[in-house]
């Protein structure tokens, strides 16, 4: 590729002096003196193209894959080096090594270096093979099978799509089904969608089908089960796109069960399965172009001027405990109502870690309580953006800066969450988002350093590929590091879901708003209340606090019964079994922490959640609640 592009310069050069010459007749003489006197030119030329591109990352595009915005980038690097050419050579080469040059041959040079730089990607896009590929035009198919996909959102509009390009399968889509009424009597990928799905039977027997697809990765389970018994008593043969989550084989805790509700579930669309499939194609699948981009869509998101794709939230943080030089002995202040790797970072690197309870009302870390647990020995604050309610800040870090302590954000719970009107991550030093299958944004698994000093975010894509530094050689490594390198399967996922961030953030608070305004009626269940310094909350779970009058683990068990998921948060980390065992603690030591970890559920959220949905868990949890109140009171 180097050496193509070299060449193509070499190329537009002599076509750029070929017009300006306006060389037309066999008379070269003119032509050949310029090209004597210009060396220099082409020379520094050659080089400074094949230069700019490689430190601007154009040749780490697929450019089977590329994208208009991969073109635009192009076009960039060559403007960007047509500036340098320019200056360098006006500036420096024609002073002391050209006694002549014409000053327009720089404008036509890079005129044909987009034509023909440009050109050469476009071939490349519409060209480049792999030994894999299947020549589908040499092919012989038998007879196709007459397939109905159940579902046409973007799954099935993406299923139909592969099914057209894939005739090797003998498939061939003939019609839709779908729920949505404005949807039904249109057409989507040039089928007809009939509804309402409770007909399937019907369009089974009236339109020929021999083949159910069902193409709806955010249904329920009992959904997948009533459409696969009515395609079985119809007699035809029925598949079923399956969830993220099972086609990366992160099934082991699905989000799906045997309730009427998930507990929680991500949305997941045909891009996001495109786009693994593009992946997989491309034979590159670790620290590629989907892991930049990726990097690059959360660093936006964050304001900040760096990211790094780690495997998860968890080795992000521990990464940010390693650069904060936190060792044997150290403490590290954080709070005790979080998930469990908040702290268990710390130990990582054979600190302490020292816990400040919460504020009762936000439920994140009190700033009021920090001072008074500093010691000696503390290397570093640790706040969680709870639930995805941003962390009070600005005390945070002027106590920090008073203490000359360094401040790691857990956001791994509040990626676009904004505080004072400021995205959190890295108004720190440094801070993590992650990307499990029921946060805001899932890449099934993963998770993203981002912070705005480039010496901690060289050291972190280090640390993350076994202490390797970028100018190592193979199998060279300067440090101690980890394997903590995310996929590009999951960056891949990452990548599609970051491009709808701000939708599924929306969604989202839509879902939360509908449940502020139910729960309203229920007495004794207050939803979480959100900080005047909460300019944005970005929301993870839904979480409710129970009046002490009302015993929450027994509503749990009763919502279960009613087919209702719903899952305590937090028990607080002091309270865990390894942390009371090594350090000795006890029910009591933090009062508000533990009261909120004995009053406080979750319920069933997610981005697609319907308001009938919502409606269901709500009349269900009044129901429980007044239940739970009259055993109290009779008892």
């Amino acid at each position: 590729m180097i050496l193509a592009d070299a060449i193509l310069t070499l190329v537009s050069i002599v076509f750029g002096m070929m017009l300006r010459l306006e060389i037309i007749y066999s008379e070269y003489s003119l032509f050949g003196y310029f090209l004597r006197e210009i060396w220099p030119f082409i020379i520094f030329a050659v080089f400074l193209r094949p230069t700019v591109f490689y430190f601007t990352g154009i040749y780490k595009h697929l450019w089977r894959y590329a994208t208009w915005r991969d073109f635009i980038r192009l076009a960039e690097s060559i403007l960007l080096g047509s500036i340098i050419l320019s200056l360098a050579t006006l500036l420096i080469i024609y002073p002391l090594w050209m006694y002549t040059f014409p000053r327009s041959l720089l404008i036509l040079e890079g005129m044909f270096s987009i034509f023909l730089l440009g050109g050469w990607r476009v071939v490349l896009k519409f060209s480049e093979r792999y030994p894999g590929d299947f020549k589908w035009d040499k092919t012989v198919f038998n007879e196709f099978r007459r397939v109905l996909i159940v579902g046409a959102g973007s799954a099935g509009a993406q299923m139909a799509r592969e099914l057209w390009d894939n005739p090797q399968l003998n498939l061939r889509p003939v019609a839709m089904l779908d729920d949505d009424a404005r949807k039904i009597g249109r057409k989507t990928q040039g089928l007809k969608v009939f509804g309402p799905i409770i007909k399937l039977p019907e369009i089974i027997q009236t339109q020929g089908i021999d083949e159910v697809i069902i193409a709806i990765p955010s249904a329920a389970e009992q959904t997948i089960q009533n459409l696969r018994h009515m395609c079985q008593v119809s007699q035809v043969s029925c598949s079923v796109v399956p969830p993220l989550s099972d086609i990366l084989g992160t099934s082991s805790d699905s989000s799906f069960s045997k309730f009427r509700l998930p507990m929680s579930m991500p949305q997941i669309t045909g891009e996001e399965i495109h786009a693994v499939v593009r992946v997989m194609q491309s034979r590159n699948l670790s620290i590629g172009a989907q892991t930049i981009a990726f990097e690059k869509s959360a660093a936006e998101v964050a304001d900040a001027a760096y990211a790094v794709a780690v495997a998860n939230g968890t080795a992000g943080l521990h990464l940010c405990v390693i650069a904060a030089g936190v060792g044997p002995d150290d403490e590290v202040i954080t709070t005790p109502f979080s998930f469990v790797a908040s702290a268990n970072c710390i130990l990582y690197e054979r600190a302490t870690p020292v816990f400040v309870d919460i504020d009762p009302e936000t439920l994140n870390i009190d700033p009021g309580k920090i001072e008074s647990a500093i010691t000696s020995r503390t290397r570093a604050i640790i706040p969680v953006h709870i639930f995805g309610q941003p962390a009070d800040m600005d005390p945070i870090l002027a106590i920090a800066q008073r203490h000359n302590l360094l401040v790691i954000e857990d956001a791994c719970e509040a990626i676009g969450a904004e505080y004072k009107g400021r995205r959190v991550g890295a108004l720190g030093k440094a801070g993590t988002f992650a990307f499990y299958p029921n946060k805001q944004a899932t890449a099934a698994e993963g998770g993203v350093l981002v912070t705005n000093d480039e010496e901690w975010a060289n050291l972190f894509r280090s640390l993350r590929n076994q202490g390797r530094d970028q100018f190592d050689e193979w199998l060279m490594h300067s440090r101690l590091g980890y394997n903590y390198r995310l996929s590009e399967l999951n960056a891949a996922v990452g990548m599609v879901q970051m491009k709808r961030i701000e939708d599924l953030l929306r969604k989202r608070e839509s879902v939360a708003n509908e449940y502020i305004k139910r729960l309203r009626k229920i007495e004794g269940v207050s939803p979480l209340r959100l900080a005047l310094t909460t300019t944005r909350m970005s929301w993870f779970v839904y979480p409710v606090r129970f009046s002490e009058v009302i015993n929450r683990d027994l509503v749990m068990t009763l919502l279960a019964e009613r087919g209702i998921p719903s899952r305590p948060y937090f028990t607080p980390i002091h309270l865990q079994p390894f942390y009371r065992k090594r350090y000795d603690y006890k029910p009591g030591d933090f009062p508000e922490s533990e009261k909120a970890g004995n009053s406080i559920l979750a319920l069933p959220f997610y981005a697609d959640m319907k308001p009938e949905e919502v409606a269901l868990v709500c009349d269900t949890l009044a129901e429980v609640v007044g239940e739970v109140k009259s055993s109290s009171s009779s008892a």
